[in-house]
């Protein structure tokens, strides 16, 4: 037998050899490091691949839901919602990130307070969910099936693949020649794989990656205690059997280089790839069924993980009532939070000296009406509240690309929020309202919008103001709370809790004495607050 022949014959079995070792290490050690997330309160990846693409599903779909119930990239910039996302993004899946962004966009709902248990308690189950769902991976941040569009097959390329297994079998009858026209036949593959790749690489990944969700989905809804799946699927029987040879994105690098090349000479993802389509476009709303499944239960693993890292928590209650209410409240990003209580039948405005915690009391309540409901879970003993959707406009800043002042940006902002189109409850946070203009003008001009505001059904509006004179103007419709602070010395502490009333204390003049500047600018200031007083 030729030598090349056997050559060939070597590197099959070899490669299959490395396949398997390779692909049990990596399987042992995938288990041991699954046992240590959970303790360790750590996600499978500690990085943000470069490819991430976390906002796919939601910017696909949102054209489907009615635009006023979903988070507006404005509330979401405000509330530091990307800063939010990844404190709970545990999920071993790219599917199950993307999932999870629209889901904090209010796309979607995490609420099976069954699987939620299942992956506290029952740590097999949980050991076993999460092997499932890591060997699907975030190697790839595939086109949706629903997305992608049909590929004509090449009938040239299926003659390319069997050119170097006709060459090989010429060498048995002319060696010099077969060797010669197999090793040209490989070059020629392989630089048509190359091209191929290049074209529809995206595509290829995709189909792939939704091979291993089709047969990681299979796997999973087998075991006891996940949610039923009502997908036939026997019509993917091609596509489970190939997924474990052409979706490998987590294998080992030498058994992946070897088995890469073998693809590529003989062109495999090409023919494998029309191979499954076919099915997949055929049976789209089951291969999105799937999809949905592995979306979700990475999803519920992911939040039922993060609730593990938070000082405190607890299941919202809905109220049909128009009220919301909660106690030992704290903002989900900061740790060891001071924690407030309060009950809201009205309109509030916030008022007090800078850094005394309005603000952030204003995103905390923000923040977990998001929370509760998008993923049942909020940073509270308790919660009350009737669902609705959440708009904000507190984080304003100069726009270089559009050339709008501070001012005109915070006009954009507030204007919005006089459009929103919804039965639904609308929960509006206004902070530091028209802080970019004169006091005059800004006390005019405030004044009038949360009156406005106020008359229009459905709203609750919370705001804050460094005007107090806003206070005393708005009371009839608004209630009036406070942060204050003191002073000793040379020192300002904040107790960041919030209290009835309007704020009786500044603090402005007297933390430049405290950072030390000039004491004759010091005086000029009291002298100056003395006189108009």
């Amino acid at each position: 037998m030729p030598t090349l022949l056997w050559f060939l014959i070597a590197l099959i079995l070899g490669t299959t050899i490395l396949i398997i070792t390779t692909t049990i290490a990596a399987n042992k050690k995938l288990k041991y490091d699954l046992q240590n997330l959970w303790t360790n309160q750590k996600s499978l990846e500690n990085f943000i691949r470069p490819n991430h693409n976390y906002s796919y599903e939601f910017d696909t779909y949102k054209n489907r839901f009615d635009e006023n119930l979903l988070l507006d990239d404005k509330t979401w910039s405000d509330l530091d919602m990307d800063n939010v996302f990844h404190s709970m993004n545990f999920n071993f899946t790219a599917i199950g990130e993307m999932r999870l962004f629209a889901t904090l966009r209010n796309m979607y709902k995490v609420k099976d307070e069954n699987l939620i248990h299942q992956f506290k308690t029952n740590v097999a189950f949980r050991n076993s969910v999460s092997l499932h769902l890591a060997q699907i991976g975030k190697a790839i941040y595939p086109i949706f099936p629903d997305q992608l569009l049909h590929i004509k097959r090449n009938n040239f390329f299926m003659l390319c693949t069997y050119l170097p297994l006709i060459f090989m079998i010429l060498t048995f009858f002319s060696p010099s020649k077969g060797i010669a026209l197999t090793i040209a036949s490989v070059i020629f593959n392989m630089i048509l794989s190359g091209s191929l790749k290049k074209t529809y690489n995206q595509d290829l990944n995709s189909i792939f990656y939704t091979s291993t969700v089709i047969k990681k989905a299979y796997n999973l809804q087998k075991l006891e205690g996940t949610p039923n799946l009502n997908v036939n699927f026997s019509h993917f029987r091609i596509a489970r059997r190939f997924s474990g040879l052409l979706g490998r994105v987590n294998s080992s690098e030498d058994a992946f280089v070897v088995s890469l090349l073998i693809k590529i000479i003989f062109m495999l993802d090409y023919h494998i790839f029309h191979l499954i389509q076919n099915s997949f476009k055929k049976y789209e709303d089951e291969v999105m069924t799937c999809y949905n499944y592995i979306a979700s239960i990475d999803n519920h693993y992911a939040v039922t993980l993060w609730q593990e890292t938070l000082d405190h928590y607890s299941l919202p209650q809905i109220n049909r009532e128009d009220y919301l209410e909660f106690e030992e409240l704290t903002h989900p990003l900061i740790y060891e939070a001071v924690s407030n209580d309060m009950s809201i039948n009205n309109h509030i405005l916030l008022t007090g000296s800078n850094a005394s915690g309005k603000s952030t009391f204003m995103k905390a309540i923000a923040l977990n009406l998001v929370l509760a409901q998008a993923v049942n879970t909020v940073t509270a003993t308790k919660f009350i509240y009737k669902p609705g959707v959440v708009y904000t406009s507190m984080v304003n800043q100069d726009d270089i690309l559009t050339g709008d002042s501070y001012f005109m940006t915070e006009v954009k902002s507030i204007r919005r929020l006089f459009d929103i189109t919804t039965s639904n409850k609308i929960y509006c946070f206004i902070d530091e309202i028209f802080k970019g203009t004169n006091t005059t003008e800004r006390i005019a001009a405030s004044e009038s919008v949360l009156s406005y505001l106020n008359q229009l059904p459905g709203y609750r509006l919370i705001a804050a103001t460094h005007d107090i004179e806003l206070a005393t103007l708005l009371e009839k419709n608004y209630e009036n709370y406070h942060f204050n602070e003191s002073i000793l010395e040379n020192e300002i502490a904040f107790d960041f809790k919030v209290k009835p009333g309007k704020a009786d204390t500044r603090n402005a003049i007297e933390l430049l004495r405290i950072m030390q500047f000039p004491e004759q600018i010091y005086k000029r200031a009291k002298s100056f607050i003395s006189k108009t007083n």
